[in-house]
């Protein structure tokens, strides 16, 4: 080793022993950071784990409280029969109400409903048992995306706030409905009707119409229903924006336009489309086809009068839904707008 070699060595423990005290201390911080570094990851996954631990458990929980509930009420449809049928209603409200609202997964929800249904018990979701001194069961609120609903019809059942976001409604009525704030963006309808429906700044973009069933029926999937503030783009017939890939242009066309004549045909039944959003080809569509029918769903006045809204209240509502609907055309952003209703009335 030279001399510059040896000299620059000396130095370096020379800088090493005057600065021990201050290297030590590095080393201990260091050594810290790593060790409340790792025991931080520890904690992390401990706390995780515990999640997922006490997320799985409360899901079994509910999962046995559904089982318990359904026992119940078969034991009751027993014991009780036929001799006091009110008797027996007030016990199935009882029940079915403790545990919709105990209930956070839209699964279970659907198979409780589901089971409500098909022990003809629908009828306990019908609001105007409210007049008649009956407890009614509430969907208020309920998250019920990504499920499945078959052979149900709803009589005067009241959704309000209601997520059935991508969810399979199959034979399903809703006879004379209330509809305020309900998501049903990409529900597949198979066989499924809004008969006389007040549909309330909802939000229905991206539905499907099954072809299925009897198809001279499929114009009446929206029969008598009044559709107010609320979004109808991309309503299609099928499961799927896009047709078929083994169709010709020419053939596909033709297939297109017939699906925007049953889709113009469908809203032609309705009772009004005020302030509601259409795709530009359907609306132009139904233009071509009845100008006047056409004018007449979009009208203010005619809504007033279809309705039914009260003399006394007439130039308040007109006042209130003129300026929503001038508010709707100017922001062109119905989805902010739907969402502060949301966040206003859901939350």
């Amino acid at each position: 080793m030279s001399d510059k070699s040896l000299s620059s060595v000396k130095r370096f423990f020379r800088w090493v022993d005057l600065h021990h005290g201050v290297l030590g201390f590095i080393a201990t911080v260091v050594t810290v950071i790593v060790t409340v570094g790792v025991a931080y990851k520890s904690i992390q996954t401990s706390a995780d784990l515990f999640s997922e631990e006490l997320k799985a458990q409360k899901e079994a929980a509910q999962v046995a409280n559904v089982a318990n509930y359904v026992s119940a009420i078969s034991e009751a449809l027993l014991m009780f029969k036929e001799a006091d049928e009110e008797a027996l209603d007030r016990f199935v409200v009882s029940r079915s109400e403790l545990l919709l609202e105990s209930l956070s997964t839209s699964t279970l929800l659907a198979q409780v409903i589901q089971f409500i249904s098909d022990n003809d018990f629908a009828k306990l979701f019908d609001t105007t048992r409210y007049f008649q001194e009956k407890k009614f069961l509430s969907l208020a609120g309920k998250d019920l995306s990504y499920i499945k609903l078959n052979d149900i019809t709803f009589t005067t059942t009241s959704l309000y706030c209601v997520n059935l976001t991508g969810s399979y409604l199959s034979r399903t009525t809703f006879d004379f409905p209330d509809f305020s704030y309900v998501n049903m963006e990409n529900l597949n309808f198979n066989e499924t009707k809004l008969n006389g429906a007040r549909v309330y700044w909802s939000n229905l973009k991206d539905v499907s119409i099954e072809l299925s069933g009897k198809e001279e029926n499929l114009p009446l999937t929206f029969s008598q229903t009044s559709f107010i503030f609320s979004n109808l783009q991309g309503l299609r017939l099928g499961k799927s924006n896009t047709q078929s890939k083994s169709l010709d242009p020419d053939k596909l066309n033709k297939q297109q336009q017939k699906d925007l004549e049953v889709l113009a045909e469908m809203l032609f039944n309705t009772k009004s489309l005020y302030g509601s959003l259409l795709d530009n080809d359907l609306k132009q569509l139904m233009l071509d086809l009845n100008p006047k029918k056409y004018e007449e769903l979009v009208s203010l006045e005619y809504f007033l009068k279809v309705d039914s809204v009260p003399n006394a209240s007439l130039e308040a509502s007109r006042k209130t839904y003129s300026t929503e609907a001038t508010l709707v055309a100017h922001q062109e952003a119905w989805r902010q707008r739907w969402q502060d209703k949301i966040d206003r009335w859901c939350k």
